[in-house]
């Protein structure tokens, strides 16, 4: 887990949105070789933190400018470097 309370696979997911905004989820977990149902959980966690946001009634999210600020290192937020170039396949 991040110092700021993300998972590594959390830090992916926003990085991936702010790069690709907006996108679909299963094409989210696709491109980070996460399970799909994990990916989906993770998705609510972020909404429910107000860091990425639903665009459209079809599962289509984007970061948010709190997801943008989790990212930027100095602020208590999560560092922009991979961990790991492996994929996030469960909980961390």
């Amino acid at each position: 887990m991040q110092p700021n309370g993300l998972r590594s696979v959390d830090v992916s997911i926003l990085e991936y949105l702010d790069r690709h905004p907006p996108e679909y989820i299963p094409l989210v977990a696709n491109r980070l070789g996460v399970h799909l149902g994990y990916a989906e959980r993770r998705f609510e966690t972020l909404v429910d933190g107000g860091l990425v946001r639903p665009v459209t009634n079809e599962s289509i999210y984007t970061i948010t400018e709190q997801g943008r600020a989790a990212l930027t290192p100095g602020e208590g937020a999560a560092e922009t470097e991979r961990e790991s170039e492996e994929p996030v396949l469960a909980d961390d």
